[in-house]
């Protein structure tokens, strides 16, 4: 979701010792193989801290931190109960462990955690928003409303409450609604990427310059994303804007490689600019990432048949109905080859 994990821990990582018990018996690091010494020295530093002022919450959060990095998110848990036991009125520390929860697919408990951060804070905007969240994933959109709508009378301005009725207008499939939530969103926080994200691709279908301005937006915020990167250079290339798409893709592939950029860049120069032979180097670059890539195979086997290389073709279509026996386009292909 929209609030980020590690503020919490960095800023209570800067507070002080809170007074209160907490169990002496300081857990260890977990036994590790020989190749986790980075590991190894995170965790015994920050068990140091905690031996040397183990009332401090801080600490336990900076450990927490460290789990959920080794995505070991129980014991991350634990800790963020050892912080609580300290100091059970810091709504805060609720809320990280509820966003734990949920990473592990425990919505129900991630819930109960979120009711006892509202008996501490009743008008904590942030858990209300939380449980919208958790009443939306399922499908209780009244639910989820209501908590948006209780968010908003305590905090009119709270920007992920407008996003949180946009994603519930995007369910239900009122587009025109979940635009103006996520646009209300932007106007109380200008920096939103997740809004931005979800209007360039609300308006993919509605108005492509539109779009792009958004992704632009989103881009601005985070530049390597390569979900805004990719959503971006799939709009640049409905629009017709190729050498932009083509540009874009090869800014995703420097920054990490996988199957779909390859694709695109030879779609873009199959379909639209009809350098086959280009082509052909961009799906086989597809296909040496992912070996039983079906769709990579049929185009490539489309642009053998333009350049009249049979065999290569021929070749190429029935690999793809080795690897779905159902790919209808690919077998009409194939018997077309064949004739000729």
């Amino acid at each position: 979701m929209h609030r980020l994990l590690y503020i919490l821990l960095a800023f209570y990582l800067l507070s002080c010792g809170q007074d209160g018990n907490v169990e002496n018996n300081v857990e260890q690091v977990v036994e590790t193989d020989s190749t986790s010494t980075e590991r190894e020295k995170e965790f015994k530093a920050i068990n140091e801290m905690i031996k040397a002022d183990i009332n401090n919450s801080a600490w336990y959060l900076k450990r927490a931190n460290l789990y959920v990095k080794y995505n070991e998110m129980d014991l991350a848990i634990k800790d963020v109960d050892r912080a609580i036991s300290i100091d059970s009125l810091v709504p805060d520390f609720y809320l990280l462990k509820a966003e734990l929860l949920k990473k592990q697919d425990k919505f129900k408990q991630a819930k109960n955690v979120l009711d006892q951060c509202m008996m501490v804070d009743n008008n904590n905007v942030e858990a209300r928003v939380e449980l919208g969240y958790l009443a939306l994933i399922v499908k209780d959109y009244k639910q989820a409303m209501e908590y948006a709508d209780a968010a908003l009378k305590r905090n009119v301005h709270y920007a992920e409450a407008y996003y949180l009725k946009g994603m519930i207008f995007q369910e239900k499939k009122d587009t025109v609604l979940a635009l103006s939530s996520y646009n209300t969103a932007i106007e109380q926080e200008n920096d939103y990427y997740e809004a931005y994200i979800a209007l360039g691709i609300l308006n993919m279908n509605r108005d492509l310059n539109l779009a792009k301005g958004y992704l632009q937006n989103a881009i601005r915020i985070q530049p390597e994303s390569l979900e805004a990167l990719y959503a971006y250079g799939m709009a640049c290339q409905e629009n017709g804007d190729y050498n932009e798409a083509i540009e874009t893709y090869h800014k995703i592939l420097s920054i990490s490689e996988y199957r779909e950029p390859y694709f695109n860049l030879g779609y873009i120069h199959q379909e639209y600019l009809k350098v086959y032979d280009v082509a052909i180097e961009w799906y086989t670059k597809a296909i040496e990432l992912e070996p039983k890539y079906e769709d990579a195979y049929y185009n490539r086997g489309l642009c053998y048949e333009q350049l009249d290389m049979k065999n290569e073709a021929i070749a190429d279509f029935k690999y793809a109905l080795q690897l779905n026996p159902q790919y209808t386009n690919a077998a009409l292909a194939l018997g077309r080859v064949l004739k000729q």
